[in-house]
């Protein structure tokens, strides 16, 4: 059975289960969403405006494996806080205004899925523009520890240098080779980065208003995109009109059922949808199998053997033939915030097969 048709065979059953089944069935389902366990978000991270309009915007059904809003390949979105300390507590000195250590934890990439973007992302939250030029440096560590990192400065590369101003507006850093190597959990080292004031240090006042708007409105994350190609399929056909024919009430069709994330206890870590209709198929596959049944040719032979044979030979049974993905926006198990899109979440078409 496909693993999402799995999933809404399981949550059916999950919802209708006696609370002592609940643990076995809970976990099938999690394994079936890519978890290990419940996620119980402590200190999640707001949704990123960016994971917001992809979900709203939904799936493209021509190309259901490809982010448009990034323009790349992909079905999973990932949003990591910031793990890393401030590497000194030093005064200032120089020109220097910030030194941190940025350390995002990649462990939960999966190794069948093909990282095709990463990007950092560094947001001044602040109120007024004092038009005060900095420069931003970012550098990659090259083979050292967190321990001996100020004591190595010369031993890291140079990724970006940019000038910019306190604004309203975030800095973007296409790091996707980067993240490639981080989504192996040993090359993952971080990244230095350190802002410089370009102003008069010997005006000691001056230099230090300006180094406490950086200290304190500073915000860091980092997004990769990934390609699960296990959960990609073809594109699909357009739904046929007899699909809509109405049928009798005992003959295979596909019946309404909406999943609620908060009748299984999920809505603390689901952030959207709250729940959808999923939608199960049941009936008859009597003989002779019609067309608007649409069944396989076994089916149309094994349902002539059982005309013959009915107490040897059971019919076909009713299943899906048509089905659709759905995108989900939850916390996983390290507070990240994920945007993926599941292929056969919802059964659009029934069949006997």
């Amino acid at each position: 059975m496909n693993t999402s048709v799995l999933f809404i065979t399981i949550l059916a059953l999950f919802l209708l289960a006696d609370c002592s089944e609940l643990p076995f069935q809970e976990r099938m389902l999690l394994k079936a969403l890519g978890l290990n366990g419940r996620p119980r978000p402590v200190a999640p991270g707001p949704v990123p405006k960016a994971l917001w309009k992809i979900f709203e915007q939904g799936i493209n059904s021509e190309n259901p494996c490809r982010m448009e809003g990034f323009q790349v390949p992909g079905n999973i979105v990932r949003s990591y806080k910031d793990q890393g300390p401030l590497m000194s507590s030093e005064i200032p000195h120089g020109s220097l205004c910030f030194r941190k250590y940025l350390f995002f934890d990649l462990s939960v990439v999966e190794k069948k899925e093909e990282v095709t973007l990463g990007q950092l992302e560094i947001k001044f939250k602040h109120n007024t523009y004092q038009g005060h030029v900095f420069q931003l440096q970012l550098y990659h560590p090259l083979h050292m520890s967190l321990k001996g990192m100020r004591d190595h400065s010369m031993n890291r590369k140079l990724l970006f240098a940019q000038s910019f101003r306190l604004l309203h507006k975030s800095l973007y850093f296409n790091l996707t080779k980067v993240a490639q190597d981080w989504a192996k959990a040993e090359n993952n080292m971080g990244l230095v980065l350190e802002i410089l004031a370009d102003v008069d240090t010997s005006r000691t006042n001056h230099f230090s208003s300006s180094c406490e708007q950086i200290d304190f409105f500073i915000h860091t994350s980092f997004l990769t995109v990934s390609l699960d190609p296990t959960s990609c399929k073809a594109s699909r056909t357009k739904r046929s009109a007899e699909s809509s024919l109405p049928t009798p009430s005992n003959i295979c069709s596909k019946r309404r059922l909406y999943i609620d994330f908060k009748d299984v206890g999920w809505q603390n870590w689901v952030i959207a949808p709250r729940g959808y209709m999923a939608n199960y198929c049941h009936g008859e596959c009597p003989y002779p199998l019609t067309e608007m049944l649409k069944g396989t040719n076994h089916a149309v032979l094994q349902t002539l053997v059982h005309s013959i044979e009915p107490e040897i030979t059971p019919l076909p049974c009713c299943a899906p033939t048509k089905l659709s993905p759905i995108s989900m926006l939850y916390y996983d198990n390290n507070d990240n915030v994920v945007l993926r899109h599941y292929e056969d979440m919802v059964v659009d078409e029934c069949g006997c097969k």
